[in-house]
């Protein structure tokens, strides 16, 4: 059994991902993107700058995941991707900051998912390495957490900071604050990264026969899984619930900003919103991490699937904060309940002498849906914000969400999981 000091120092560089991704998918990437284009098609270059990014997260990942499988450091095989994969990315998020151009904006952002995933898909394997079945949930709920509270912390960060009037750093240039905020999310991963780099005590890994270190052209490209189906309905089901995710989160600020009539407060009230969703979901990550050690993860992932749904459902016919804060509460709850139990899921399906690899496929699901997702929501959100007024497109984009969630929760029924140990 792993001891409590490593829970810590496996989940801890999570946070500082979270943090970064949580202040550039909610808010800086829509700031900068309205600072360089023309508005009307804001939503369109979104979708644009996010498939360029993902793209490539999505080729790093399917790279260093096998790589990392075969690594003999004397590090670990994970450890060395995670540290110098963090320390090159760090450089282009501050240059994301000041890009003059829109073309140049795409270029950091691409630096910063070619960098940050070959760190973060070696990444993924640490808990199905390390940790045993019998407590892949409590585990996943430690990396929940790391997700929920980085979320937050990177939301109040770029929203108290980039909101017009900003609360944080008040008096200083609107440049200046983004600098500032590139500088934060800097420390903090690097930060975090040593923390887990340092406190993981990885030990190295020796093959038993040269053959098992030897890299073939198959472990890049094979992503069918046809040896493992119930790992593969896994990825696809998590696919499809993160393109929900990501319609959210990507189009949050300018829900509020156009279909609420919020305007340049946007971001505070986008800090607001996703502080209510994150404090619930830290309470559904803990209840559903403990609770998936004893019971069916599928089961617990269908109870946050219909409310999900219903709450985005409802979204529609919001015409007031105080109903978006209390879909919010609700949305979050169940996403927070959710983002333990599929990571634990996954933990447990996983072939454990390719974790690398597998895992790496696994977190595809999460960065491909980054391109779909605005790339359908921005194009059919200006499409009908053209067609019928600024704003009536954001709410028609959310209605694509429950349509995700059904297709994730059909994909999901057939899985057949492991049956642990209660010992």
């Amino acid at each position: 059994m792993i001891g409590r000091i490593n829970y810590w120092a496996i989940s801890i560089f999570w946070f500082g991902v979270s943090v970064h991704w949580a202040a550039f998918l909610t808010i800086v990437m829509q700031v900068r993107t309205a600072e360089l284009v023309a508005p009307e098609i804001k939503g369109t270059m979104l979708g644009v700058l996010s498939a360029a990014g993902a793209f490539i997260s999505t080729v790093i990942e399917l790279i260093a995941g096998p790589i990392s499988d075969r690594s003999t450091s004397r590090w670990g095989r994970r450890r060395p991707f995670i540290f110098w994969g963090t320390l090159l990315s760090l450089p282009f998020i501050l240059l994301f900051m000041v890009a003059p151009s829109f073309p140049l904006l795409v270029a950091c952002f691409v630096a910063i998912q070619l960098f940050l995933n070959w760190a973060n898909g070696p990444y993924q394997a640490v808990i199905p390495d390390y940790v045993p079945p019998e407590r892949h949930g409590l585990a996943s709920a430690y990396m929940g957490m790391m997700t929920l509270v980085g979320n937050l912390i990177g939301l109040a960060l770029a929203g108290l900071t980039l909101n017009e009037p900003p609360i944080l750093f008040a008096g200083l240039p609107y440049a200046t604050r983004l600098l500032i905020v590139g500088a934060i999310l800097v420390a903090c991963l690097l930060l975090t990264m040593l923390w887990t780099v340092l406190g993981l005590r990885e030990p190295a890994w020796l093959p038993n026969h040269p053959d098992e270190a030897r890299l073939h052209w198959r472990h890049f490209v094979d992503i069918l899984m046809n040896d493992y189906p119930n790992f593969r309905l896994v990825v696809l089901s998590r696919f499809a619930f993160n393109l929900g995710f990501y319609t959210v989160l990507f189009f949050l600020e300018y829900y509020l900003r156009d279909t609420m009539g919020l305007g340049t407060q946007a971001p505070f009230f986008a800090f607001l919103v996703m502080t209510i969703a994150t404090l619930t979901g830290v309470l559904g990550n803990w209840w559903a991490g403990v609770l998936s050690d004893r019971t069916s993860k599928k089961w617990v992932i269908f109870q946050t699937v219909w409310m999900m749904g219903l709450a985005t459902l409802l979204f529609l016919f919001a015409n007031a904060m105080g109903w978006v804060y209390l879909l919010a509460g609700v949305f979050g709850f169940a996403w927070g309940a959710f983002s333990a139990v599929d990571w634990a899921l996954a933990s447990n399906l996983v072939p454990n002498h390719e974790s690398g690899r597998y895992m790496a496929i696994w977190h595809i699901s999460m960065t491909v849906p980054q391109v779909i997702a605005p790339l359908i929501a921005g194009a059919l959100g200006d499409w009908i914000n053209q067609a019928y007024g600024m704003g009536v497109g954001w709410r028609w984009g959310f209605m694509t969400i429950p349509v995700y969630l059904l297709l994730g929760a059909w994909l999901l029924r057939s899985v057949r999981e492991r049956e642990l140990s209660t010992n």
